[in-house]
């Protein structure tokens, strides 16, 4: 490479591994082709860069590391600071934790169970810098060493100390094109009014359609250190289950969550989204759709009042009915007895100068088809 002409071979080299890890949110398999370089440079058995959050883990990307070495990784908790002493030794962004650092978090609390799993996969020394932190998630880069590669040196240290900057600058270019996903998926949504609520691999809310913002509220779901929870705490618990099912890929079948209030019934569906490998996490993860039974009638409700001269509530009722619920259905979608629908169809039939139910689904239907024309 001429440009790096009249340099020495470390900082060629190190300009080299700087340059891989810049190209690498634009090109296939940037990211684990910078890692491995890294890993090989600061002679490493293994590279990774991980997010971790409160509860769960982002991504986390291992050189050469097999699924066994992950879900291992997750299962003993590797993201709890009181678990692994890597967490326990991390310093201010952008400064080193080695060795040291590590015997001093062991000394004050050992985990058997981490220290068996780092042995066990040559990943029990080497070093590691915190990239960024903020509130939910840290971003950190790691060099794993096993006893075959020994502790590692100050060469390699220094290596690590010099990339820090360029790989947190990747970081933050991947994270302004998973955003603009996001941005455009939500997009998406809006257009066709759905009331959507997304989430990223940590379970925060990344974006929100204004239909799903219009049913937030003090007896719903509320937006709390940037996480969704229902109001209720026992819907809560199963919203909190589902979500971190969907999360880590485990929601086998529908994950739907029936949350009543006063005013309302509010379907909740809980989806994991499509994963597309070397992602950090930042596009959605998890979708959350919220549905009303009568808020998708509102507009051929009023269609139907007005073409039918119903109240609100009668159409309302036969909007309900041309959708195919029964009587029955109908009653619990509006919060009333049975007797009641009975009752205000009745009075529909006289109205609109119908006998059958069937009658007036079929006029209704026409009117709805009309005006949406």
């Amino acid at each position: 490479m001429t440009g790096f002409v009249g340099k020495s071979g470390d900082e060629s080299e190190t300009e080299r591994l700087a340059a891989l890890f810049a190209r690498a949110p634009f090109e296939e398999a940037g990211w684990d082709r910078a890692l491995k370089t890294l890993a090989s440079m600061t002679g490493s058995s293994r590279a990774q860069l991980l997010a971790l959050g409160d509860r769960h883990t982002a991504f986390n990307w291992v050189t050469d590391g097999d699924q066994i070495f992950l879900s291992e990784f997750e299962a003993i908790g590797g993201y709890r600071p009181d678990v692994n002493y890597r967490v326990a030794a991390t310093r201010p962004p952008l400064e080193l934790s080695w060795e040291v650092h590590y015997a001093a978090a062991r000394a004050v609390s050992t985990n058997e169970a981490y220290l068996d799993y780092v042995r066990r996969h040559e990943a029990e020394f080497g070093v590691q810098m915190v990239l960024s932190q903020r509130p939910g998630v840290m971003f950190g880069l790691a060099a794993l060493h096993g006893g075959s590669d020994g502790a590692t040196t100050e060469v390699q240290r220094e290596v690590f100390r010099r990339i820090g900057p360029t790989v947190l600058d990747a970081i933050r270019l991947q994270d302004a094109i998973e955003h603009q996903g996001a941005a455009l998926l939500q997009g998406s949504l809006e257009s066709i009014s759905s009331a959507a609520i997304l989430l990223d691999a940590v379970g925060k809310v990344c974006g929100m359609t204004s239909a799903a913002q219009a049913l937030l509220g003090r007896s719903t779901l509320q937006v709390r250190g940037g996480a969704l929870h229902a109001v209720r705490h026992d819907i809560d618990f199963l919203l909190q289950s589902r979500i971190a099912a969907a999360l880590d890929g485990s929601i086998i079948g529908p994950a739907d969550l029936w949350m009543r209030t006063e005013d309302t019934l509010i379907l909740l569906d809980v989806r994991t989204l499509p994963r597309h490998d070397w992602t950090f996490g930042f596009s959605p993860r998890a979708i959350v759709t919220l549905r009303t039974p009568l808020a998708p009638n509102l507009f051929p409700a009023r269609r139907l009042a007005e073409a039918m001269k119903l109240t609100g509530a009668e159409a309302e009722v036969v909007a309900l009915l041309t959708q195919g619920h029964s009587r029955k259905t109908v009653a619990q979608m509006r919060g009333v007895s049975v007797q009641t629908v009975v009752a205000q169809l009745r009075t529909i039939f006289q109205k609109c100068g119908v006998n059958r139910e069937a009658e007036l689904v079929a006029i209704a239907r026409t009117v709805i088809e009309m005006a949406s024309r």
